[in-house]
C-alpha cells in the first residue's frame, strides 16, 4: 500500500513516505519529526529440506520535515544492525557487507505553488502499489510484483488537482541510488494518477532506463506498472499489473501482478489477503519462468502508533511456507 502524510501536495503526487496513523511530532515551526522501529520474527519450511527461523531487529527509522511557507524539505536517516534482514526490500538499495550501518535513505526539497510542484534531490520513485516502509504495508513481506523504481538522484515536476494528477522525473537511475552518473544513462519516470470519487485511486506509471551500451552491453530497460484502490469504512481492496520490458541480464521481459483485499474488523483487529504472481519470459529456452504466492496476514493495533502482525506466505512455485510475526513501534 503507497499512502502519504499530508505533506506537500506535490510529495504527496509523488507517493513519498508511508501511511501512518499517528501524528508528526511538531519541534518548532518550521520543524517536525518521525519515525518508527521495526523488528520480526520470520522463518521459512520448504515441502523438502531443513526449516529455518530468524529473529531480528530490522531497522530504525528517524525522518526530519521542514516547512518554509511553499519551500519544503525532507530527510530520512535510516539505521539496521544488518543489511541481509527479509523484511527489507529492493537488493540495491542496501548498503553492501552485513555490517551495521546507518545512512541516508532520502532528502530532497520541495516547493509547491497552485498545485505546481518541484522536488529536487534524492527521493522515492512514484511506482508500484505496495510502500517502501513496513509502516505503510498491511503485511510483512513484499509481493511478487516488487519490481518498482526505487530511491533516485533527480529533478521531478508535477501537478495535481483533486481528481487527477502529474507527474514527471529525470533520475541518474530508476533502480540504484548508488548511481549518479546521469548524461550517458539518465532514467525518465512518468505517472498519471485519478481519484475519481471518494474512496477510488488509480496510477498508472511508466519508467525508462537508458543503458551506456558499451559499458553494461544493455540499451535500456523499461516498466510499466498500474494500481487502482477501493478505500473506504473498513474495506480496502486493491489490484497491480506490472510489464517488464529489455530486463536484464538476457534482455527478459515479463508480467506481473497483484490482488489485495484488508479488512478491518473492530478498531484493533484487522485481516490481509494477498495473491502475486511474476512471470519472466525466457527467450533461451520458450518457457516462462512464474513465481507465485499466496499470503493470509491477521493484525493487531496494541495502540495507536504500535503494530503487530503474523503472516502465513505460502510460495506456491517454490513449494515453501515463510512465516512471520512483526512488531512495528511508529512515532
Amino acid at each position: 500500500m503507497k499512502k502519504t502524510k499530508s505533506f506537500p501536495v506535490a510529495v504527496a503526487l509523488m507517493g513519498l513516505g508511508a501511511a501512518s496513523s499517528f501524528a508528526e511530532i511538531k519541534i518548532n515551526d518550521n520543524l517536525s519529526t518521525s519515525g518508527f522501529l521495526d523488528m520480526s520474527v520470520n522463518g521459512a519450511a520448504p515441502d523438502s529440506g531443513d526449516a529455518t527461523l530468524n529473529a531480528s531487529f530490522d531497522q530504525f527509522e528517524l525522518d526530519f520535515m521542514y516547512k518554509f511557507g511553499d519551500i519544503s524539505a525532507r530527510a530520512d536517516v535510516n539505521a539496521m544492525p544488518s543489511t541481509d534482514s527479509a523484511a527489507l526490500p529492493m537488493g540495491s538499495g542496501k548498503p553492501s557487507g552485513n555490517n551495521s550501518s546507518v545512512f541516508l535513505e532520502q532528502g530532497f526539497v520541495n516547493y509547491t505553488k497552485g498545485g505546481f510542484g518541484v522536488t529536487a534531490g534524492r527521493f522515492l520513485s512514484s511506482s508500484g502499489y505496495e510502500a517502501a516502509e513496513p509502516t505503510g504495508m498491511f503485511q510483512y513481506s513484499y509481493s511478487k510484483t516488487l519490481v518498482y523504481g526505487y530511491y533516485q538522484n533527480g529533478l521531478a515536476l508535477s501537478y495535481s488537482t483533486p481528481m487527477f494528477g502529474l507527474y514527471g522525473a529525470v533520475v541518474s537511475d530508476l533502480w540504484s541510488p548508488q548511481e549518479f552518473e546521469l548524461m550517458n544513462s539518465p532514467g525518465f519516470e512518468g505517472q498519471l494518477t485519478l481519484t475519481p470519487v471518494e474512496g477510488v485511486t488509480a496510477k498508472l506509471a511508466y519508467l525508462y532506463q537508458m543503458y551506456d551500451k558499451d559499458v553494461t552491453g544493455d540499451e535500456s530497460q523499461s516498466l510499466l506498472n498500474f494500481w487502482a484502490q477501493y478505500a473506504k469504512g473498513p474495506l480496502t481492496a486493491a489490484a497491480e499489473f506490472n510489464l517488464l520490458s529489455d530486463w536484464t541480464p538476457a534482455d527478459l521481459s515479463g508480467m506481473g501482478w497483484l490482488a489485495l483485499v484488508n479488512y478491518k474488523i473492530t478498531d484493533k483487529v484487522a485481516t490481509t489477503f494477498r495473491y502475486s504472481a511474476l512471470v519472466i519470459d525466457d527467450k533461451d529456452d520458450d518457457t516462462d519462468d512464474m513465481d507465485s504466492e499466496v499470503t493470509f496476514s491477521p493484525s493487531y493495533a496494541i495502540s495507536g502508533n504500535w503494530l503487530a502482525l503474523a503472516e502465513i506466505k505460502y510460495e506456491i512455485d517454490k513449494k515453501k511456507t515463510d512465516y512471520a510475526l512483526e512488531s512495528t513501534f511508529a512515532f
